[in-house]
């Protein structure tokens, strides 16, 4: 897991959350934790589905910013199994991914936004923004 924390307070109001980054391409999972980082959130970082599920054991993020393929644990096995560990506690979730789309179903497990990739990283952190408002 890789921590990232700014030292910047966050400007618009909603406070400085915990996010976790579930993403397999590590550029992408820096350029998404220095967009965040810089907004005033902390953000860790893991590569695969499978490390996701041991964070939330560790620690309840505010929000998940969730990739859906993944090497080891789908991302969508991880919506379904992660409220097994936090017995059924939903958390926000933001699937940001070329594959998929968000249906009623996956609202009920914690999906809050489905960004399809590419996506402008302006769109993400506005909806981590609302989801964080909404919440």
């Amino acid at each position: 897991m890789v921590w990232i924390e700014s030292s910047q307070r966050d400007p618009r109001g909603v406070g400085m959350a915990r996010i976790l980054v579930v993403e397999d391409d590590m550029l992408i999972a820096t350029v998404i934790a220095d967009e965040l980082g810089d907004a005033g959130h902390l953000v860790d970082v893991v590569a695969n589905g499978a490390y996701a599920l041991d964070s939330v054991r560790e620690y309840r993020p505010d929000v998940v910013v969730l990739d859906l393929m993944l090497p080891r644990l789908h991302g969508w096995d991880f919506v379904e199994h992660y409220r097994d560990i936090t017995g059924r506690e939903l958390i926000p979730i933001i699937v940001v991914s070329a594959a998929g789309a968000i249906t009623r179903s996956m609202e009920a497990l914690g999906v809050r936004r489905f960004l399809p990739k590419p996506f402008e990283m302006t769109a993400l952190t506005q909806a981590v923004d609302d989801v964080l408002r909404e919440h």
